[in-house]
């Protein structure tokens, strides 16, 4: 017994003394500044948030973001007008106008310039604003996923006719309504009706959805998807598609961002890279920020989508034997959370 012990022991020195040490790779970088900002053709007002960017290592999931509350940000155009923005009281490191005649127009250009406590003065290349064509129709294909836990959803879609006249570039972004159930209160003491028992929740899109006309200048942009949206109970689900307008830089900085987010490998590739902006530092060029100031028009357009589909017999059954959680929906969903059907679709 002892002999086969000791010679265990043996082998497991041999084994160790055979394993070097791997030294992963890891990267520190020191906080670097962050604007996510836009100005559209909307009304006011417009919002640019600040942060710092966190350090990074391998053992933090993302980095730390750190909220900047104490710069003084300025936005102006090409024809010599200028507004601040606001650090807001609510959401700390956003900033917004607050001049309502300040208002984005095709065709002009936006520069922002962002002033730290440190005295360091940021600013962005100047942005024109391109026109944006309108958005054709909206409409919704209902889909049997193979979610185990989101077996139905409604795929959205969007047709547009591209301008032949100009280059355009487009980025499009969605949200929907739709309902989520519970098993709702009485209306009132000893009613048989229940109340509160349907919610309606808000979801928006999370790809990132670009296009450039490269290839299809002039035709009809069909059946672009722009979002996911999940069914969770039968009837109608509320649908509205933002249609943006970019510049080729713009377009240039959401394609690096979106192959980034997309990009798979092992922990022995190359760290990704920083994506860099249109935002440098006034005094010195190669001090960049990361993030980006754009200038969009915006077409927007809605529809409501009826939920025929989710009344079928099978679909009907299963959707209506998932369990809701119990009492008035608010206290699941949040009490801020509209109960009826939210206006302005028709």
């Amino acid at each position: 017994m002892m002999k086969q012990l000791l010679l265990f022991w043996m082998i497991a020195g041999a084994v160790s003394a055979c394993i070097d040490r791997v030294s992963l790779p890891i990267r520190n970088e020191a906080p670097r500044l962050v604007v996510d900002g836009l100005i559209t053709n909307e009304k006011p007002p417009y919002s640019v948030r600040l942060s710092y960017s966190g350090s990074f290592t391998f053992d933090q999931d993302t980095p730390q973001d750190q909220k900047i509350t104490n710069a003084t940000v300025t936005l102006k155009d090409d024809a010599g007008h200028s507004t601040p923005l606001v650090h807001s009281m609510f959401n700390q490191g956003y900033y917004q106008t607050t001049d309502s005649s300040f208002v984005g127009q095709p065709g002009r250009s936006y520069t922002l310039t962002v002033r730290l406590a440190d005295g360091k003065t940021y600013v962005s290349a100047p942005e024109k604003m391109p026109a944006v064509p309108p958005i054709d129709s909206v409409y919704a294909k209902f889909t049997a996923t193979e979610s185990v836990t989101l077996p139905y959803q409604y795929y959205i879609y969007l047709d547009a006719t591209d301008p032949a006249a100009q280059a355009n570039y487009y980025r499009w972004t969605a949200f929907t309504y739709t309902a989520r159930r519970s098993t709702g209160i009485p209306c009132c003491l000893g009613c048989p009706g229940k109340c509160y028992d349907r919610c309606w929740l808000k979801y928006f899109s999370q790809d990132i959805t670009i296009l450039s006309d490269n290839g299809v200048n002039g035709n009809r942009l069909r059946q672009r998807q722009v979002m996911r949206s999940p069914i969770y109970t039968p009837g109608p689900t509320l649908i509205e598609v933002q249609q943006f307008s970019m510049t080729p830089a713009a377009y240039q900085f959401w394609k690096l961002f979106k192959e980034q987010q997309s990009r798979t490998g092992t922990i022995f590739d190359p760290l990704p890279a920083s994506v860099i902006g249109n935002i440098a530092n006034a005094s010195d060029s190669k001090d960049q920020a990361l993030g980006y100031f754009g200038a969009s028009a915006v077409a927007r357009k809605r529809f409501r989508e009826r939920g025929d589909e989710t009344y079928g017999t099978a679909i009907y059954g299963y959707i209506s034997s998932v369990l809701v959680p119990e009492g008035d929906c608010r206290q699941t969903y949040g009490y801020a959370t509209p109960v009826v059907e939210p206006p302005g679709w028709l």
